[in-house]
């Protein structure tokens, strides 16, 4: 059994695309995948649209982010992933899957807004055909029931940056070394603008590959589907059967 590494990137588009690039880019001489958080509206026949068509077909997942529509920073808060019943969160999830089939894109994971998903969501998403529900603290199997408690490291917060740059390393080096688990880093582009973070984040990568960490995206850290995945699912191969213990 080996530790498995996930970096996921999120609050993608506009002028941090660019940067995500040369992210995405530098992690690729590296063959380390990332799993891109995208909400649904971001997929509207944009520049971000083509640039996460092409990672997705070199090895990148797309996780659906939330089901809210786009809101002003100032209304942002309590979101209602939290608390959506089911027959909501199943119309939100039609709408949101009709954008990503004329984008030409697929998604078996969700990440909610707020950090929590209601039981009409995850209920939902099962009945979707979603496979994962990557939350801070959890990663569901939407599929077996299985529920891996594991703690997300993301550089924003409201410690200092130098004490949360130190931290992202550490706890990196001390999940490598404490056995078979999972590493779970989370990049925002914002982070990308600012040289000790981008640094931090590439060191705790490094870190975990010289410990021999595997890399893999959210979707394939749970069980596979039972039909042939969606074309756009299919680049990396068939996901470990039981990666959650793997």
């Amino acid at each position: 059994m080996s530790t498995r590494l996930v970096v996921s990137l999120y609050d993608i588009g506009g002028e941090d695309l660019a940067r995500c690039a040369r992210f995405a880019a530098r992690l690729d001489r590296s063959r380390v995948p990332l799993s891109l958080f995208v909400p649904a509206p971001l997929l509207s026949g944009s520049a971000v649209t083509d640039w996460l068509r092409e990672r997705v077909t070199s090895g990148d997942a797309l996780v659906l982010h939330g089901l809210e529509p786009p809101r002003p920073a100032r209304t942002r808060g309590f979101h209602d992933d939290r608390r959506r019943p089911r027959h909501e969160a199943g119309l939100r999830l039609t709408a949101a899957n009709a954008v990503l089939d004329a984008a030409g894109l697929g998604s078996e994971a969700f990440a909610p807004l707020g950090g929590r998903t209601s039981a009409g969501t995850l209920a939902a998403l099962r009945a979707a055909g979603f496979g994962a529900c990557v939350e801070p603290e959890l990663l569901r199997d939407l599929r077996t029931g299985r529920v891996l408690r594991t703690r997300v490291r993301t550089l924003s917060g409201g410690r200092g940056g130098s004490a949360r740059c130190r931290e992202v390393r550490s706890a990196a080096e001390r999940e490598v070394r404490g056995g078979p688990g999972l590493i779970r880093l989370a990049v925002s582009a914002g982070d990308l603008d600012r040289p000790a973070r981008r640094a931090a984040v590439h060191d705790a990568i490094d870190l975990a590959l010289s410990h021999g960490a595997l890399p893999a995206t959210y979707p394939e850290l749970v069980a596979p589907p039972p039909g042939p995945p969606h074309p756009a699912l299919a680049v990396r191969g068939v996901p470990n059967p039981d990666p959650l213990t793997s």
